[in-house]
């Protein structure tokens, strides 16, 4: 074995592979058909578009000043001003404040300003068409406007210290602009809400730190109403300025308007004759820059102490509740109310008593928006008998003195203003005791409590028992019987009556009534006794076991005393009908329909009993009414297709409609109001 392997030889293949291997490397690293070496791929970072103004921020419009020029042209320069704002300077001439958001979109497009391709060093750039330069905070950046690009697409643009490139046609919008485009068109460049003192004339305006606005001279000492002001004043500075004719610069002008806002900026307005060669329009002057002209109405009089001129704030203490954290009385007694941790108390004699936090909030929200108005001519013999001073969560207090005055049953004086009259049928209790801001609420229950709703008839009423209950989230209507079931139960007039339960509460306290009730209201709650509330006339409401009556508000009185289904059976049962019958004694009729969209009807019959037909569906019930009808009826059969049929009889027509409806074999009707009036 050992003799065979030192006598092993390569076969000439294994000699012929090795040698094609040795020249293909040979082949490979000296290939003599490369012709030189070769050139590796260059991209050229240029041809990327970058920012024109790379380094400026949306923060830093403030402090820029941006330069327009114009070839041949005097430059148009956006300089930092006075009051925070920018002024539109035309060579050394100024010419008025910038527009504001004209001046935001200009630094919009400057700072989003892209180049749109490079150019070759030896491109022809055209004429130098001007330059957009932006200075702040000492750096300056700028680029050269030229001629069109070659393709048409964009304008060929020098940035200094980065080489021409074709960059976006916005920026040679925005150098060709006319100066006048970035001038303000307001007559002073702010919003009406923005102002925090007037000066018009002789009439000096001011917020106070409560932000009511006060008269602080030139009419009588008034709070103004918020809506008001900003509409009059909105009227003066946006009122629309355009540059005046050449020759108004030298009409003579006079102090006129002069506004500050909340941070302490003024602007100044000079008032002068109307405007050369423009009707209806006058001269006004904003201090440095050209004049202009406005509406003559800016200079229109503000009527403070006219009845009719809609100033002065309609309520009498425009305070909202939140805001309120104290009310101290000086007349007819000494005594304070305030909050307290989360509640209110009333201090009186150095004693502090709780008190209920819902009847603090009706009291108030009461006084609140109690209508006050300017009289005819002013007020005399004037006798406050209540005397509250109201300490808000500002700095700033609220007087308010109020009594009777000749002619006028309650007046009141806010502050040191002539006393105002108030317009309110109802008498307004401004004094308080502890007695006031007793918990003055007849039931207590939430409305997810609710699981049945009852209304029983009095001991000789002729009112309908009605019960509904609440089974898997929906109202079922268990009586009266109705064919309808739930669908004949308003769902609208039930969660009326659940609210009036809740919000019933004692304008004041009466003597139990020795008489029956008209009716009793009983709800059945989830785990809580029955909650019961009888209902007398007068609006007398009286919880069994409680010793005293309550004199309910005249809309909880209207919501209890109503009743639960539809006013408008007719319409609801004559809306799905394809077929009616009609009899009365040996007359009958019938109408008929193709189908319950079509609102035309083939009729046939007696034409007495089709004439009362078209006034049915104007029905409407007043009340749902026990025993027997008055009149008599005509017999209706209502058949309706995917729906049970209804026959009911119908009253005699009054005014044009049906006095009452009855379900056949019911022992109540639905009653219409010329029903009740017989």
């Amino acid at each position: 074995m050992f003799l065979r392997t030192a006598s092993w030889r390569p076969r000439p293949l294994t000699l012929a592979l090795t040698a094609t291997a040795i020249a293909s490397a040979a082949l490979l690293r000296f290939d003599p058909w490369a012709g030189g070496p070769a050139a590796p791929m260059i991209y050229s970072a240029q041809s990327a578009a970058r920012r024109v103004f790379p380094e400026l921020s949306e923060s830093e419009l403030a402090r820029a000043t941006i330069t327009l020029a114009q070839a041949g042209q005097p430059p148009v320069t956006l300089t930092p001003a006075d009051n925070g704002q920018h002024a539109v300077i035309v060579g050394e001439a100024p010419l008025g404040p910038a527009d504001a958001e004209g001046l935001a979109g200009l630094w919009s497009s400057l700072r989003m300003a892209t180049t749109l391709r490079a150019v070759a060093e030896d491109s022809a750039l055209g004429p130098v068409r001007g330059e957009i330069a932006v200075e702040v905070d000492g750096r300056r950046a700028a680029v050269t406007l030229h001629g069109a690009a070659s393709d048409g697409v964009g304008d060929y643009g020098t940035i200094a210290g980065a080489g021409s490139w074709v960059v976006e046609p916005e920026l040679a919008a925005a150098l060709a602009q006319p100066a006048s485009a970035w001038l303000s068109r307001r007559l002073v460049p702010i919003e009406a809400s923005e102002a925090a003192a007037v000066r018009v004339g002789p009439l000096e305006l001011a917020r106070g730190a409560d932000s009511l606005w006060r008269v602080v001279a030139g009419a009588s000492p008034q709070i103004l109403s918020e809506p008001a002001m900003a509409l009059r004043l909105d009227r003066i500075v946006a009122a629309e300025f355009e540059p005046a004719p050449t020759e108004a610069a030298e009409l003579p002008v006079s102090p006129w308007l002069e506004v500050q806002d909340r941070s302490g900026r003024r602007w100044e307005v000079r008032l002068g004759p109307p405007c050369p060669g423009q009707p209806g329009r006058v001269v006004v002057d904003r201090g440095a820059g050209t004049r202009g002209c406005v509406e003559a109405e800016i200079d229109a009089p503000w009527p403070i102490d006219d009845p009719d001129g809609g100033l002065v704030e309609p309520q009498l203490a425009p305070y909202a509740y939140g805001r309120v954290l104290a009310v101290q009385m000086e007349a007819p007694e000494r005594r304070r109310l305030r909050r307290l941790g989360g509640g209110w108390v009333v201090e009186e004699d150095g004693a502090l008593h709780e008190v209920a936090e819902p009847e603090v909030f009706r009291w108030w929200t009461t006084l609140q928006q109690a209508p006050v108005e300017l009289p005819a001519r002013p007020l005399t013999g004037f006798l406050p008998e209540v005397d509250l001073t109201i300490e808000s969560d500002s700095s700033q207090r609220l007087r308010l003195r109020c009594g009777p005055a000749e002619g006028v049953p309650l007046a009141c004086r806010r502050d040191e203003a002539p006393p105002l009259a108030v317009a309110r049928e109802e008498p307004l209790a401004l004094a308080f005791t502890r007695e006031t801001f007793a918990e003055r609420r007849l039931l207590s229950f939430g409305t997810g409590e609710v699981r049945e709703l009852e209304i029983l008839p009095g001991r000789g009423s002729d009112a309908v028992r009605q019960s509904v209950r609440l089974d898997l989230g929906v109202w079922r209507l268990d009586a009266p019987v109705h064919p309808d079931g739930a669908a004949a139960l308003d769902e609208v007039r039930l969660e009326a009556m659940l609210a009036g339960l809740q919000a019933a509460r004692a304008e004041a306290w009466t003597d139990r009534p020795l008489t029956a009730p008209l009716r009793t209201i009983r709800v059945e709650r989830t785990g809580s006794e029955a909650a019961t509330l009888e209902l007398h006339p007068d609006c007398v409401a009286h919880v069994p076991g409680q010793p005293r009556a309550a004199l309910l508000p005249k809309s909880t009185c209207a919501a209890l005393s109503d009743d639960l289904l539809y006013s408008d059976p007719l319409r609801f049962w004559l809306g799905q009908a394809r077929r009616v019958e009609l009899s009365s004694g040996t007359g009958s009729a019938t109408a008929t329909r193709e189908g319950v969209e079509e609102a035309t009807w083939s009729t046939s019959g007696d034409p007495t009993l089709l004439a009362g037909l078209p006034g049915w569906e104007s029905f409407r019930a007043v009340r749902l009414v026990q025993g027997e009808p008055r009149g008599e009826p005509t017999t209706a059969k209502i058949l309706r297709p995917g729906a049970a049929t209804v026959t009911v009889e119908v009253g005699p027509t009054i005014e044009e409609a049906p006095a009452w409806v009855r379900l056949r074999g019911a022992d109540w009707y639905y009653a219409a109001e010329a029903a009740e009036r017989r």
